[in-house]
């Protein structure tokens, strides 16, 4: 059973409404997505900016409310109030942006003890105060920081501060949206080797978005692909990264820097990502697809299983881009 299971999630957002109140405008940013999420593992998720990643995952933890879709957490649904406590205790998210994600006028131990006290995990003073100390040990800063203001770190140390925080609760599994994207290069090696790291000590599950493919790679069991709202590939992490299907992750992997310039050829996509509020008829890649023909004009193609551990939304899955 899996920890986590997404069923045909769809998140709409009204832009504009009529007079009457009632909406003219919506913007499909997440389309019928499924996906699941087991115990120790990690699944990346990626995608241009702007296809859904992060609304994806924000939805599922319910800090967007859902439109259409099923959310389960160990079997149950987490619209049932005793479902829904587990769910958003054993669940945490590390965000994109370590400035922003934490509140500048609290100190970092009310920080990451805020959790904390909200469950009534500590039942005295003294007994927060060590737990916040483990929780900095963990993620390797300093104890003496706890009496400390965000604005006094820099951003790999707020991120650090943000995963302590979102260790706190002892939870199964962590959204981490884009956690090194803001970071310089040497310190995205010392977040993801923590977060290994974590994983292995406390088998925690993560779900890693992020735009660094060969990072993804590197990091998941399972791999998925967005675009447009809809999830396009989803395979073994190995199998998607050296043999893509779908021709949009075809081009993907293939502008991963590499040292070789010679090793991998470029599949260039041609256009703009269309509009997500007037989405092209059919297969939604089809206006920059170089493999696009009349069916993928006018028929939607069904993510599918096309071999074992491995599902694709295209009418010319494992044709390769010429």
């Amino acid at each position: 059973m899996a920890l986590i299971d997404v069923h045909h999630l769809t998140k709409n957002f009204i832009v504009r409404t009529d007079w009457l109140g009632r909406p003219r405008n919506v913007l499909t940013a997440v389309h019928d997505v499924s996906l699941a999420i087991h115990s120790g593992e990690t699944v990346g998720l990626v995608g241009e900016s702007g296809c859904g990643k992060s609304t994806f995952a924000r939805t599922v933890l319910g800090l967007y409310e859902k439109t259409v879709g099923t959310v389960l957490f160990k079997g149950q649904d987490v619209q049932q109030p005793d479902a829904a406590t587990a769910f958003h205790r054993q669940v945490q998210m590390i965000f994109q942006d370590p400035y922003a994600s934490l509140d500048p006028r609290m100190t970092v131990e009310d920080i990451i003890a805020e959790p904390l006290r909200n469950y009534g995990i500590c039942s005295s003073r003294i007994q927060l105060q060590q737990r916040v100390a483990q929780l900095l040990d963990e993620v390797d800063l300093s104890r003496e920081a706890a009496q400390r203001y965000p604005h006094e770190f820099s951003g790999g140390q707020r991120q650090r501060v943000g995963i302590a925080r979102a260790l706190a609760l002892e939870p199964d599994c962590i959204f981490c949206d884009e956690p090194i994207s803001a970071l310089d290069v040497s310190v995205q090696v010392q977040i993801v080797n923590m977060l290994q790291r974590l994983q292995k000590e406390r088998n925690l599950a993560y779900l890693f978005i992020a735009h660094d493919l060969a990072m993804v790679h590197h990091l998941s069991r399972r791999i998925g692909v967005m675009y447009l709202g809809r999830l396009v590939e989803l395979g073994d992490g190995d199998a998607v990264y050296h043999t893509p299907l779908h021709p949009y992750t075809q081009a993907l992997i293939s502008a991963v820097p590499v040292p070789d310039p010679h090793y991998r050829r470029q599949v260039c996509i041609s256009g703009e990502v269309p509009s997500p509020l007037a989405p092209p008829p059919g297969c939604v890649f089809h206006p920059r697809c170089p493999l696009a023909d009349e069916r993928c004009k006018m028929e939607a193609p069904v993510l599918q299983e096309i071999m074992p551990g491995r599902m694709v939304a295209c009418h010319h899955a494992g044709k390769e881009v010429r």
